[in-house]
């Protein structure tokens, strides 16, 4: 009979194996891949041959995750550790970004936690910045690259250490240009001000588009013929980076002296306030993206797609586990988990 690894047979003492790091990154790439700890036990059983299950696979996680979020948190509080007196200063390597463009996103996205309900994940991604190749008189696109991620239930403070941390690793800090786009919300302007006094920051150019539609959708039925013009036009203005034609025609909507509706006001105050930031042409001309897919895709990939599946609840513990390792996994960082326990 094949030695497996269960739960009674830990309880009891009874066994100990010596899995090898690579058998072990296995089963942790089952668990933080396949979205269910049973079928990621099965999927184990059947590439190994050694019996695993799901409660075994779980604890893994927690406990292989587990020192993934303890290395990762202090790293991130010796990033802002201001010194003693009495400590040697030792200063730290400076990496070299993946290219001359850096950028850097965050958003949240809800999870349930066992106990305690819907709780907010934040998550980062940091990409490099190039362009493609682009037919004569065609303006080049810009490709995003090189993505990493860092997540978990933290708050605004403690995450923008983490986002610090991260963006340190990935060289951002000594990018020529650091791209920050990100939707209005703003604990991440205020994070990215913290971290990048020399940023770039630029509104996600769908979440503009959200707003837009808001106020054509106040005004008219939807899908009506008028709303899809008005749609068009606007479009065309701000991609130009025309942003004052764009609220002139919002005004010719409304004369003076007629109540603004609750929602198109909501949505004026939105686009307003962020203004300076939807400098789309001249954004497009320098060659930065002004679309947030990397962090929309992030939330969906890192969190949602393992984390949000049907009735599924998670202990603090075991979702900071699973963030962790998602997160590195996806950054393709999978051969940095720590493996130094004495048993799997």
């Amino acid at each position: 009979m094949k030695a497996g690894f269960f739960p009674l047979d830990e309880q009891l003492g009874l066994t100990k194996h010596s899995w090898s790091e690579e058998t072990i990154r296995l089963a942790l790439r089952q668990a933080a891949e396949i979205p269910s700890y049973q079928r990621g036990a099965e999927s184990f059983q059947d590439l190994t041959g050694v019996p695993l299950s799901k409660s075994a696979l779980q604890r893994l996680v927690v406990e292989y995750g587990g020192k993934v979020v303890q290395e990762e948190e202090s790293e991130a509080q010796a990033m802002v550790r201001i010194p003693k007196a009495e400590d040697e200063v030792v200063f730290r390597q400076r990496v070299e970004p993946d290219s001359e463009t850096m950028s850097v996103s965050a958003d949240g996205v809800m999870v349930r936690i066992r106990g305690e309900g819907w709780k907010e994940v934040k998550v980062m991604s940091v990409s490099a910045v190039g362009k493609a190749e682009a037919a004569e008189g065609a303006e080049a696109e810009v490709e995003l690259s090189n993505h990493s991620y860092r997540a978990g239930l933290w708050d605004a403070k403690t995450f923008t250490n983490h986002y610090w941390a991260e963006s340190c690793r990935r060289g951002v800090e000594n990018a020529k240009h650091i791209v920050c786009i990100n939707d209005g919300a703003l604990w991440i302007w205020a994070m990215a001000f913290i971290c990048f006094p020399w940023r770039i920051e630029i509104l996600d150019w769908y979440h503009a588009l959200e707003y837009v539609w808001q106020i054509a959708l106040t005004r008219w039925p939807t899908a009506a013929p008028e709303a899809q013009a008005w749609i068009r036009m606007q479009k065309t203005a701000l991609f130009h980076g025309d942003s004052r034609a764009f609220f002139r025609a919002v005004r010719s909507l409304y004369p003076r002296g007629s109540a603004l509706p609750d929602a198109v006001c909501q949505a004026l105050a939105y686009l307003f306030r962020n203004r300076a930031r939807m400098a789309y042409a001249a954004f497009r001309q320098a060659g930065f993206p002004i679309g947030s897919g990397t962090i929309e895709s992030a939330a969906k990939t890192v969190v949602q797609q393992r984390m949000k599946q049907a009735g599924m609840q998670w202990s603090r513990d075991g979702a900071h586990a699973m963030l962790a390792l998602r997160s590195r996994l996806l950054s393709r960082r999978c051969d940095n988990f720590s493996l130094s326990s004495s048993h799997p």
